[in-house]
This record gives C-alpha cells, sequence and structure tokens, in this order.
C-alpha cells in the first residue's frame, strides 16, 4: 500500500517536472477553442483556447505546494499546543480542549470555506484557511500522547536532574508523537487537497487565470453540457489520482507504525 501511493505521488510530481522542462505555457491562448483531444493538444483545449495538459501539469505545483503549506501549519501550531495542553493540565488544558474541540466539529472545508470568504483568495490565505481546519487533529493526538507520557519514570528523573519546560517536551515526550503526526500529516495532505480543489471550484481558492485543478474543474461543467467534457474531466482525474496517492501513502504508513509499536510491546 504505502510503495503504490508513493509510486503514484512520484509520477504525479514527474509529470509536472516534464512540464516544466518542456516549456509548457499553462497560460498561453489560442484560436482553437474548446478543441477534443488530439495529437496537437493530448487533453484538449478550454475555452479560452488553453491547453488543459498544461494547466493540469502546472496545477500540480499550485494544488501541492497550498496543500503542503496548509498541512505543515496546522502540524507545527496543533504538535505544540497538544504539547503544552498535554503538558500543563489544569485549566489551560480545559480552555485549550474546549475551544479546539468546538473547532474538531466543524467540517475543515466548511471552516476553509468560512475564512477564505473573510480573508480573500491567494496562496498564502488559501492555505491558512485550510490549516485551521486541521489543527484540532494534531492537537487531540498530540496531547493524548503527552497525558500518556508524563506520568512516566524517565520524566520524573529528567525533572529531579534538572530539565526544563521545553526540555522535557520536545527532547523526551514529543518524540513519541512523531510516527502518529507523519502518518496523519500524509493523510491530511490528500484531505487538503480536496479542500484546495473545492475552493478553486467554488471561486475561492487561488485567483484566475492561476492554473489549479479545482478552478479549471469549475470553469469546464459550464461545457459538459455543451459536449466539452475534457476540459474539466482530467483536473478532476488528476485530483483523484493524487488524493489516492496520498491515502495510500498515509495507509500505509499507520500500518507500518502500527506493526512496529506492536514488535516493541512483545519484546518487552
Amino acid at each position: 500500500m504505502l510503495i503504490s501511493g508513493i509510486v503514484i505521488i512520484a509520477s504525479v510530481l514527474m509529470l509536472d517536472l516534464c512540464a516544466n522542462l518542456v516549456g509548457l505555457d499553462p497560460l498561453k491562448t489560442s484560436f482553437d477553442v474548446q478543441s477534443p483531444p488530439s495529437l496537437g493538444h493530448i487533453m484538449g483545449t478550454d475555452q479560452i483556447g488553453r491547453d488543459v495538459f498544461s494547466r493540469v501539469c502546472f496545477g500540480t505545483t499550485f494544488s501541492l505546494l497550498v496543500a503542503f503549506s496548509s498541512v505543515i501549519i496546522s502540524l507545527g501550531t496543533g504538535s505544540i499546543v497538544g504539547a503544552v495542553s498535554g503538558f500543563f493540565g489544569g485549566k489551560i488544558d480545559r480552555l485549550l480542549s474546549l475551544v479546539l474541540d468546538a473547532l474538531y466539529a466543524l467540517p475543515a472545508l466548511i471552516i476553509a470555506i468560512l475564512i477564505s470568504a473573510m480573508i480573500g483568495p491567494g496562496v498564502i490565505n488559501t492555505g491558512l484557511a485550510i490549516a485551521i481546519g486541521y489543527i484540532p487533529q494534531y492537537f487531540r493526538i498530540v496531547r493524548g500522547i503527552m497525558l500518556s507520557v508524563k506520568e512516566r519514570p524517565f520524566i520524573e528523573s529528567a525533572r529531579a536532574l534538572g530539565a526544563g519546560y521545553g526540555n522535557l517536551i520536545f527532547k523526551h515526550m514529543l518524540p513519541y508523537a512523531v510516527t502518529s503526526i507523519l502518518a496523519l500529516a500524509t493523510l491530511n495532505m490528500g484531505a487538503a487537497i480536496v479542500d484546495v480543489a473545492g475552493l478553486g471550484f467554488l471561486g475561492l481558492g487561488l485567483p484566475p487565470p492561476t492554473p489549479e485543478w479545482g478552478t479549471d474543474l469549475g470553469y469546464g461543467r459550464d461545457f459538459i453540457t455543451a459536449g466539452a467534457w475534457w476540459s474539466s474531466t482530467f483536473p478532476g482525474l488528476m485530483i483523484v489520482i493524487t488524493v489516492l496517492g496520498f491515502t495510500l501513502a498515509g495507509e500505509g504508513l499507520d500500518e507500518i507504525f502500527k506493526m512496529s509499536t506492536t514488535r516493541k510491546r512483545e519484546m518487552i
């Protein structure tokens, strides 16, 4: 499962790399409007004569960039807040848990839509809007691990030797959450790609004429009834394939980490 996911992700990235090396231009227009797939345009052209293949390839860059930045922001923020909450406990833990659990109750895409509508489109804004919806997931995982680890004898020993809060959290406790965080981050990459496409489809994502799968999918849907299926079909297929790759990779990592944990427990 992990290998299959890696192969799919690598293939998508290679497609983008080859498009850059060949020098395709996703913004170039022509008089060949709404042309079906052919030898000249293997994925056809859109409503203003742009090559769909070029836009699909370069859409990889922007879609993955926004998704990756959103995952990094949510991972860093959620992990730190979860570590602080689980380590200190008390009123801080109750307050943070209340706020993050309330945020967790809302679907990430709904949160992204609300925030994007307030702060406007753009690469940074879209990444930030998507990231906020995933912070509670990392918070819950890291907080739970902190609560289970902080009472162990080696933590008490580190305290007795004079280790500070930062040393205890980041050096002795947080490493226990790394495997769970990595597996969740890989799965969230797939979900974030769907969110990026969803915002683009609704006109709240990256501003035109930036090549982005969801935006092109939204523009192409109006021409499906006229027989121009390729304008929306190929961007949609790229979303499905890429999400499948990250989902398989995430599930594969999760299985490997669980097997590793089970073996360590058996050895003990």
